[in-house]
């Protein structure tokens, strides 16, 4: 039966919002999956290690490049919207006490980060991305150079960097990610395990790229600020970093996993809007 526009009711909106959060994760778990295995096989023969970006160009060059990076675009922008209304719902209860505003403050910086990501894959589909890539956070602290307080906002992303290391650590050992999971009980005993050394390898890159903003800060004049990819390339340089590295390069894909775990089990809930019409 055909149902009109009349006869829809909130619920139907719900559902729309939990979908496209779901393919937001499914979207980040893709992208580290891809991350971590390049990651992983620069440890053990020539090749660099990737970013997020670098992933995406990935996609890009596969056989249904275009209709990946449409899917892509769409799943990695509706990820950035369901971060934003992590933050201004608080729909998983953070509160407003200095711990929830702080876990509040690094889903927004999440949500600019990928809504980035997305803009970045939509100019590979237009075919409008230059060589170096963009992006909005190079982009803004480019412009902070520039202003002549690029050295602070380094130092600040530097210090949000290390925090976020700090509460993946803490969430990976606490297994905290588990309450906004229904993981069935049969796979829990290999998912709980997996997503923890994915939330570990993850803190491991952003200690490794805290260190690297922090200690550059004041040589970075056009806003060049090392990602991803330096502080897997950083972690290989280290005494037997081959090793350390494809450790990294497969918590990354354990991180993908648990993305793509949140993708399918993460207890999703969007809050009523009242009617103000």
């Amino acid at each position: 039966m055909t149902r009109t526009i009349d006869s829809l009711t909130p619920e139907d909106g719900k559902d729309w919002l939990k979908s496209a959060a779901r393919a937001g994760y499914a979207a980040r778990g893709l992208v580290f999956l891809i991350v971590g295995y390049f990651s992983f096989r620069a440890a053990f023969a020539s090749g660099e290690a990737m970013d997020t970006k670098d992933a995406i160009e990935v996609i890009a060059g596969s056989g249904f490049g275009v209709v990946l990076l449409v899917v892509m675009v769409l799943a990695l922008a509706a990820f950035a919207v369901w971060r934003l209304i992590q933050v201004v719902m608080d729909v998983d209860r953070h509160g407003t006490g200095a711990k929830g505003l702080f876990v509040r403050a690094g889903l927004l910086i999440s949500a600019f980060s990928y809504g980035g990501l997305a803009l970045y894959a939509t100019t590979l589909l237009l075919g409008s991305a230059s060589d170096g890539g963009g992006g909005g956070k190079s982009g803004v602290i480019a412009y902070a150079y520039e202003q002549g307080y690029g050295v602070w906002v380094t130092y600040l992303i530097a210090a949000g960097m290390a925090a976020a290391a700090i509460a993946h650590v803490v969430k990976a050992a606490k297994a905290g990610f588990e309450k906004y999971m229904a993981i069935p009980e049969d796979r829990r005993w290999l998912l709980k395990p997996v997503c923890q050394f994915g939330l570990t390898a993850r803190a491991l890159t952003f200690v490794v790229l805290a260190g690297l903003l922090a200690t550059g800060a004041a040589g970075y004049s056009s806003g060049d600020t090392p990602g991803l990819d330096a502080a897997l390339q950083e972690i290989a340089g280290w005494s037997f970093g081959w090793l350390f590295l494809s450790l990294t390069g497969l918590g990354l894909i354990a991180f993908g996993v648990y993305s793509i775990a949140e993708a399918i089990y993460r207890r999703i809930t969007i809050p009523n809007v009242p009617d103000v019409g």
